[in-house]
């Protein structure tokens, strides 16, 4: 799971480092996963193996991007690129074309170069903290928009702030999809925790080693 992908000032807030990696070390374990054999794959194989048991290949990962910061562009579809790995971007649909994200035709680009685009709401709110009506208007019309302006299934959902509870969970599965993802750590992911998936969190101090004892 990842975020921002920048170089910070020395003096950067401890947030702000939890959420960051550096290029160079963005590119350094994007590298030893593709010398080390993994494959990345869409949130949709990850669901056809979990419910269906459709094969997937050895070594599978998935490496996720949320918010559509424009870096996520610029600076992580090269490097995904040059290894021959994919990304899954969970989006949220406020602020593309806006200063800092990502424009509609660059996720067009991204979409046609075989990344998966994915919901992470309309505006990025505590979903637990609104209405019934305007919760569910955040999860179902960001699927809606992603897939009328990209012309491809939305099929995962990125939970705000990490934030939910069963009401939710019912919302993202009445909206139509068939899987969310959560903040919280660790790489087993279960049939039976299809909308409570895990992430692996990378920050800005990780060091390649740290990187690697993550995976399994």
């Amino acid at each position: 799971m990842y975020h921002h992908i920048a170089d910070l000032p020395l003096d950067a807030t401890e947030l702000r480092m939890t959420w960051t990696v550096s290029p160079r070390n963005f590119d350094a374990q994007m590298q030893w996963l593709a010398r080390n054999g993994f494959r990345t794959i869409s949130m949709a194989q990850l669901v056809a193996h979990l419910k269906q048991r459709q094969p997937l290949p050895a070594k599978p990962i998935i490496i996720s991007f949320d918010d559509g910061w424009q870096e996520q562009y610029t600076t992580a579809f090269p490097i995904l690129t040059k290894y021959g790995l994919s990304g899954t971007f969970f989006v949220y649909i406020r602020p593309l074309d806006h200063t800092e994200f990502m424009t509609w035709a660059q996720l067009q680009e991204l979409v046609a170069a075989g990344m998966d685009i994915q919901s992470h709401s309309l505006t990025h709110p505590h979903l637990r903290a609104l209405a019934p009506d305007a919760a569910y208007k955040e999860i179902a019309e960001s699927k809606a928009l992603l897939e009328k302006r990209l012309g491809k299934p939305v099929i995962a959902f990125c939970y705000p702030f990490g934030e939910y509870n069963h009401t939710i969970i019912e919302m993202v599965k009445r909206a139509g999809y068939e899987s969310a993802v959560t903040l919280a750590g660790g790489y087993r992911q279960r049939a039976d925790e299809l909308y409570t998936l895990r992430r692996i969190r990378v920050s800005y101090r990780d060091t390649l080693d740290d990187f690697i004892k993550r995976l399994p």
